[in-house]
């Protein structure tokens, strides 16, 4: 499933392979649980950057689960100036954040086929040095530890290797999976933010949680919450 990539195909000066994170037999090492019948023990996690067209087939993949998803997506409140991006507008965007290293969209395979997305926006460097994470997972891997898991790898190699120093997550208090995986984690939680983001047509309060060089455990949040490391 490796596939090749120009030289100009760089992610934040580096090649994609050296910010791909594969993790072999996720079930049988016990980074994840075991799921449906259609693929109860996966063979292989993949978490790589996305670049030019492979953001169609990561969207065909979101739009699919909509019912899902829908009630967490941020909306444009009503008196905005801003307009919703064609999809070809997105895709230029996200290629010059990653060649630039103001922005990092990875996709999340399971046996080649994506199951979801996990985002760094908002980067600033210099004095701040500082970045979001958002994500979403299908509603088939809800409950087997994917979120987690992809979380911690992706906070491990932004935080621990690519020189940010401190990165947030902003979550609706009502979503109960995704504070999940920020107090199992062991993210810091800073409190509520009132108002925080427009969230389904409405502004919406969010739970602020962050991580951060000084609060990154010895070893990463890996090896903190599964005992040892994912990557082979």
């Amino acid at each position: 499933m490796r596939r090749l990539f120009s030289r100009r195909s760089r992610v934040w000066g580096r090649d994609i392979d050296m910010l791909t994170l594969r993790v072999s037999d996720p079930v049988g090492r016990g980074f994840l649980r075991s799921g449906s019948a259609a693929n109860p023990v996966p063979r292989e996690l993949v978490i790589r950057p996305v670049q030019g067209e492979e953001h169609r087939a990561l969207d065909a993949v979101r739009r699919a689960d909509g019912h899902w998803l829908r009630r967490w997506e941020a909306t444009l409140p009503p008196d905005s100036l801003e307009h919703v991006p064609t999809f070809a507008q997105y895709v230029r965007r996200a290629d010059i954040d990653h060649r630039e290293g103001t922005g990092l969209i990875f996709g999340v395979q399971v046996d080649g086929a994506y199951v979801g997305q996990f985002s760094i926006s908002n980067v600033h460097w210099g004095a701040m040095s500082t970045g979001m994470l958002g994500y979403w997972v299908l509603s088939e891997w809800a409950g087997r530890g994917l979120g987690s898991l992809a979380a911690a790898l992706i906070l491990d190699l932004v935080v621990g290797e690519l020189g940010l120093h401190r990165v947030e997550v902003c979550v609706r208090p009502e979503n109960e999976r995704s504070l999940g995986v920020c107090r199992g984690l062991g993210l810091v939680e800073e409190g509520l933010r009132l108002r925080f983001m427009h969230i389904g047509g409405a502004w919406a309060d969010h739970l602020a949680f962050f991580i951060d060089a000084e609060s990154l455990p010895e070893g990463g949040l890996v090896r903190r919450r599964w005992g040892s490391s994912a990557i082979d």
